[in-house]
């Protein structure tokens, strides 16, 4: 773009997300989408048009991008996953009640927790209860923090590999 396209100085949803699909590294500009289509901000006709207009190279990529990841967080952690070829699905309903962010492999669940759904004490409490339950029933579960996938990536990717070469997200649940 060499001109400014209007005279409103706030670029809207669209332009916003083609300049961050062309500019930004394709995970955070995957982060941005999924939220725009969490959020309702996008809709899916809106999101061909855009991927439609993009260069293959962003375009094939992109692609990917889901509506149901209810966190930049979850996004992140997701698309790492996906780029280890390590089975992951999003939003997964385990137990009636309990309803998981990522489960990898057969039973790694991951949640991808902010202080500002996850500080109050009665969330924090039915976390706990929910843990309690899933691990019951033979699920591992793993918090993460947003400082942990965005400040502190290069010591939580370790730790989360090594926890993939045991292998223990292929275990069979208990019967």
């Amino acid at each position: 773009m060499r001109a400014w396209p209007g005279t409103d100085p706030v670029p809207g949803i669209m332009q916003t997300l083609d300049h961050a699909a062309r500019c930004l590294p394709t995970v955070k500009a995957a982060i941005l989408i999924e939220s725009a289509l969490n959020k309702s901000a996008l809709h899916r006709p809106e999101l061909e048009a855009l991927l439609a207009g993009l260069p293959e190279r962003f375009r094939t990529p992109l692609s990917r991008v889901r509506s149901d990841a209810q966190s930049g967080t979850e996004t992140a952690v997701r698309w790492w996953l996906e780029g280890l070829r390590v089975r992951v699905r999003s939003q997964v309903q385990l137990l009636p009640d309990t309803r998981v962010d990522l489960l990898v492999g057969t039973n790694w669940v991951i949640e991808c927790d902010s202080r500002e759904f996850h500080d109050a004490p009665d969330q924090y409490r039915e976390d706990r209860r929910r843990d309690l339950a899933l691990a019951s029933r033979g699920y591992r579960v793993t918090r993460l923090t947003w400082e942990q996938v965005f400040l502190e990536w290069a010591v939580t990717e370790q730790t989360l590999l090594t926890m993939l070469h045991r292998r223990e997200h292929r275990r069979a649940l208990p019967a």
